[in-house]
C-alpha cells in the first residue's frame, strides 16, 4: 500500500536528517540549524494544523527571545535547536519568562533536531516554570521520532504535503507521487469574507419642495453649500443627512412633522413620501443622489461618536473621545477582547509642548447594491494630522506609506473586522440614547462571506516590504 510506503519514506527522511544535523555540529557547520527552522515551520503547518505559522525573522527574533516559529492565532511558539540538554531547555524557558512571552502563548514546543534525551528533569523544570508556564515534558519536548509517530497517523494527503516538504530540502524535488495516487477526503472549504457590511437605512424616504424665500438665496451652483449657509444666517441648524437634488429636499426625517428640524426649509404642501428603491431605481443619477444621502447619514451617525468626515481626502478619521486627550482606545471582540489603538498623539523628545505627530485610524467607504440588497464597503487606512482642525499632514502620505509596509493580508482584515464590531456596537449603544431615538438612524449587519472557498494558507504569501533604512522620518516618528 502506497500509504504503508509513505509512512516508512517519512520516517527514513526524518532520521537522515536528524543524522545530518547532528553530523554537522560535530563539524561546527550551524548554518544548518537556520534552514531546519524553514523546514520544520512546514511540517508543523501540516503536520499540527498550525496554518499560520511562521518562522519569525532576526528583526522580529529581538522582540521573541526564545522562539523561532510562532501562531499567534493558535498562540503557539516553538524553539528549533539542536541542543539536547537539560541546561539549554531551562535556558529557553527562562528567556521566554524573563520576556514575558509566555503571556502571550497558550504552549511552548521545544524541538530538538537531533535526539532528545531519555528522560529530563521535571522537578527542574518545573522550578524554571514557576507556574507561569504549563510545560509537559512528555509533550512539549520534541524529536523526529514524535514527527514521525504524527506522519503515521495523519491522513494521507496531509503525509504526502509533509513528505513533499522534506523532499524538497532533501533532494530539490518532489517524491513524484501524483494525488490520483490516492483517494483522502477533500479539503474542508474555506469561508471567504468580503469587504462588505450589511447596511440598513429606513424604508421612508421624504421629499419636499424648498421654500421660496430658500431658493432665491440659492443660485450658488452647489445648493446645499447654499442652504447651509442660509441656515447659518437664521442662527438656526440642522442634521446633516439630508441632499438637495433639482430644488428638492431629500431624506429619511419626517418632513411633514412641523416640529422637525427642517420645517423652516420646506414647502409643507409638496411634501412627498417614497420608499427608497422607488427613488434610487429611476436611473443611475438618482442612485448617485441616494448614495450620497446614505454616506451622509453614515457621516451624521458617526460623528457623534467622534469620527470626523473629511470631505477632501474623502476618509472617516477617529478623533480623540475630549480633544486633550492624546490617546484613544476602542475595546472591540473579535475571535478574544482586545483594545485598538485609534488615535495617537505624539511629542517632540526636544520640545515636550510641540506636537511631533498626530495619527488617526481611519477609512473610506462606498456603497454596493446587490439585487436588493445594501452593503457598506469599508477599506481601512492611516492618516496624518497637524493643528487642532485636523487638517492633513503634508508628511501623512510618506508616512503612511511606511506603515502600509509593514501591514500583511492578515492585519488589514483585522482592520476590517475591528471596524465592523465597532460599528456593530454603535448601534447597541445608539438604541438607549434619547437624542437618537428621535432621529432616523442607519444600521448595521454581517459581514458578507461566501462559502465552499478553496483553502489558501496565507502564510505563505510573500511579505510585504519593511522600511528603507534611510526612512528617517518614520523612524523618529516611531512608526515600526
Amino acid at each position: 500500500m502506497k500509504h504503508l510506503r509513505l509512512t516508512s519514506q517519512f520516517s527514513e527522511d526524518l532520521a537522515k536528517l536528524s543524522r545530518e544535523v547532528e553530523t554537522s555540529v560535530a563539524m561546527g557547520h550551524l548554518d544548518i540549524n537556520k534552514v531546519c527552522e524553514d523546514i520544520f515551520c512546514g511540517l508543523f503547518r501540516e503536520l499540527y494544523g498550525l496554518k499560520n505559522i511562521r518562522n519569525l525573522n532576526e528583526e522580529e527574533k529581538q522582540n521573541f527571545p526564545g522562539i523561532d516559529l510562532d501562531d499567534q492565532e493558535e498562540r503557539v511558539a516553538i524553539q528549533v535547536t539542536s541542543d539536547k540538554s537539560l541546561e539549554k531547555i531551562k535556558n529557553s524557558l527562562s528567556t521566554i519568562i524573563s520576556h514575558r512571552l509566555h503571556e502571550k502563548y497558550d504552549r511552548i514546543i521545544i524541538y530538538i533536531l537531533t535526539r532528545k534525551q531519555g528522560s529530563y528533569s521535571v522537578e527542574s523544570i518545573n522550578k524554571v516554570c514557576d507556574g507561569k508556564i504549563e510545560f509537559d515534558v512528555s509533550s512539549d519536548i520534541l524529536d523526529y521520532r514524535d514527527l514521525a509517530a504524527r506522519g503515521a497517523n495523519a491522513p494521507p494527503r496531509i503525509l504526502k504535503r509533509a513528505l513533499d516538504i522534506l523532499g524538497a530540502y532533501m533532494r530539490g524535488c518532489d517524491i513524484g507521487l501524483a494525488d490520483q495516487d490516492f483517494d483522502p477526503p477533500d479539503e474542508p472549504p474555506e469561508t471567504l469574507s468580503a469587504n462588505l457590511l450589511e447596511f440598513y437605512f429606513p424604508q421612508t424616504l421624504y421629499i419636499a419642495e424648498l421654500l421660496p424665500e430658500v431658493l432665491e438665496e440659492m443660485k450658488s451652483r452647489h445648493q446645499r453649500t447654499a442652504l447651509g449657509n442660509f441656515v447659518r444666517r437664521q442662527q438656526l441648524s440642522v442634521p446633516s443627512d439630508y441632499v438637495v437634488n433639482a430644488d428638492r429636499l431629500v431624506t429619511f426625517h419626517n418632513l411633514e412633522n412641523r416640529d422637525g428640524p427642517f420645517a423652516f426649509l420646506v414647502d409643507e404642501g409638496t411634501v412627498e413620501t417614497f420608499q427608497p428603491s422607488e427613488y434610487y431605481d429611476i436611473d443611475e443619477d438618482y442612485e448617485r443622489v441616494f448614495k450620497s444621502l446614505l454616506r451622509l447619514s453614515l457621516q451624521q451617525k458617526l460623528y457623534r461618536h467622534r469620527v470626523l468626515w473629511k470631505h477632501i481626502e474623502k476618509q472617516f478619521i477617529f478623533l480623540p473621545t475630549h480633544d486633550t486627550n492624546n490617546t484613544r482606545t476602542i475595546t472591540w471582540s473579535g475571535q478574544k477582547i482586545a483594545t485598538r489603538s485609534v488615535f495617537e498623539r505624539k511629542y517632540k523628545n526636544n520640545d515636550p509642548d510641540k506636537v511631533l505627530s498626530t495619527r488617526h485610524f481611519s477609512f473610506s467607504v462606498s456603497f454596493v447594491r446587490i439585487k436588493n440588497d445594501w452593503y457598506l464597503s469599508i477599506t481601512p487606512d492611516w492618516f496624518f494630522s497637524h493643528g487642532d482642525q485636523y487638517r492633513q499632514s503634508l508628511y501623512g502620505d510618506k508616512l503612511i506609506s511606511g506603515k502600509k509596509k509593514q501591514e500583511k493580508n492578515r492585519s488589514v482584515f483585522d482592520h476590517f473586522r475591528f471596524l465592523c464590531s465597532w460599528l456593530s456596537d454603535l448601534d447597541s449603544e445608539d438604541l438607549f440614547s434619547e437624542d437618537v431615538m428621535s432621529s432616523p438612524q442607519v444600521t448595521f449587519g454581517q459581514i458578507l462571506t461566501f462559502g465552499s472557498g478553496r483553502y489558501l494558507n496565507e502564510s505563505l504569501w510573500e511579505p510585504l516590504g519593511v522600511l528603507e533604512k534611510d526612512d528617517s522620518e518614520q523612524r523618529k516618528l516611531d512608526i515600526r
